[in-house]
């Protein structure tokens, strides 16, 4: 804060990774600056935001769901004063009386998002590279927005009407590429909810080998991969892998009970197409990663042992992720009469960071919500399976005891849910 000198506007897009560091700088810049204008957006921002702007007086101004629309039409407005009446999807604070407003106009989604400058090839992004030699950059790569499936706790298909997709011009995704490429960008992560969905993918895909083969970059590329597409994800996989653009395929389940996947609307990769994609993938030794959600309502600590004999029995030639099941703002889980309809129990507890360095211990930490209960699954059931889980992971992701499991199961038929469950049991 102290490297600015009287700003106009301070601007936040706030996810859960950085919620609660932007919310004490937009302190310090009021603090400092009680003229300007701060307005915070993303994710975490609730579609009223009433509480959000009682709860932090501080923030003058909220934008729900998209940005790009809403935020150039706050910064014309300001320039005449700070009331933001008719502004589409903002709340705000009335300057004379404190009033908070949650404007009810809503801006149709923009079909073409080519109109919303890349922040890489209008460049935002050069003197921050040129400045700052010393790092490693990562970049993330969007070229579509939006996600077909409902999924309860996802903000993907359930934000502010992101259902329909709309795609980014295939030339402007290759030159944003060629870009990465050129800026020496080691790390690339695509933003897109169903990578592989779109024919035009295996031509991104093709672009991106060749630009390894010139420059050297990227050297990876981590994409999230749609559903039952087999033909098209094994392409892809195949394709990238084998030029070490990938480290594995992802290929996600969440659960494998009925009942918690029909209770957050969530329809899974097809068990057929699973294993076919399974057995072809192994048959090139291209890793398969998948991933379970912990405490999903209707899941049981039976099924949930069961979820994962049926994961380790699959021969996973990769890794299992389980992650704890966390309530974001704006999805079906966060809603109050879901909550109470599924007898949800949370709590909030420090955000774990799998993908980045361990934050000070002095700095300032991130929360998120977890559901540690519900009407299928008591508070001593979702301890038993956060036991069955780091069990699970030890034995089957870090290698401690995979080949032990599959020899158990193959030459005795022993189910591995019960040695999990016996180790699991003993850190209870």
């Amino acid at each position: 804060v102290s490297r600015y000198q009287d700003p106009a506007v301070a601007a936040f897009s706030v996810s859960l990774w950085n919620e609660r560091l932007s919310l004490a700088v937009a302190a310090e810049v009021k603090r400092r600056f009680p003229e300007c204008l701060v307005v915070f957006g993303g994710p975490q921002i609730p579609r009223d935001g009433t509480g959000y702007l009682e709860a932090h007086p501080f923030v003058d101004v909220t934008v729900r769901g998209e940005g790009e629309p809403v935020f150039p039409v706050l910064l014309e407005r300001s320039l005449s004063g700070r009331d933001f009446t008719g502004v589409p999807n903002v709340c705000w604070r009335e300057p004379g009386t404190g009033e908070t407003v949650n404007n009810p106009e809503s801006l149709p989604l923009q079909e073409d998002l080519d109109r919303y400058p890349s922040p890489y090839l209008s460049g935002v992004f050069d003197s921050l590279l040129e400045e700052h030699p010393q790092f490693e950059f990562q970049a993330i790569i969007e070229t579509n927005r939006g996600c077909p499936f409902g999924c309860g706790y996802c903000f993907w298909g359930k934000g502010e009407r992101f259902v329909r997709i709309r795609t980014h011009a295939l030339e402007r995704v290759k030159d944003e590429l060629t870009w990465c490429a050129r800026k020496k960008i080691k790390y690339l992560f695509n933003a897109d909810a169903n990578y592989g969905m779109y024919d035009r993918d295996y031509e991104i895909a093709q672009h991106l080998v060749a630009l390894k083969r010139e420059h050297g970059y990227p050297e990876k590329f981590r994409a999230c991969y749609t559903k039952n597409a087999e033909s098209k994800i094994f392409q892809l996989g195949s394709l990238l892998c084998e030029n070490q653009l990938e480290k594995g395929i992802t290929l996600s389940f969440q659960s494998l009970n009925p009942e918690a996947l029909k209770n957050v609307n969530r329809h899974n990769i097809n068990l057929e197409v699973y294993r076919s994609l399974m057995a072809k993938f192994n048959s090139r030794n291209i890793p398969v990663y998948t991933e379970l959600i912990l405490g999903l309502p209707g899941e049981t600590y039976s099924s949930w042992l069961s979820g994962i004999s049926q994961v380790v029995r699959s021969r996973l030639n990769g890794q299992l992720f389980i992650y704890l099941c966390e309530v974001y703002p704006n999805t079906e889980l966060s809603d109050p009469g879901f909550r109470e309809s599924k007898a949800l129990h949370t709590v909030r507890t420090s955000l774990t960071e799998i993908h980045g360095s361990v934050r000070d211990a002095d700095g300032i930490g991130e929360e998120i919500e977890i559901i540690v209960g519900s009407y299928s699954m008591s508070l001593g059931d979702w301890k038993r399976m956060v036991a069955a889980s780091w069990t699970t992971l030890l034995l089957l992701s870090m290698k401690l005891g995979n080949f032990v499991l599959e020899y158990l199961d193959a030459r005795l038929g022993l189910d591995p849910a019960l040695l999990i469950e016996e180790i699991g049991r003993a850190h209870v």
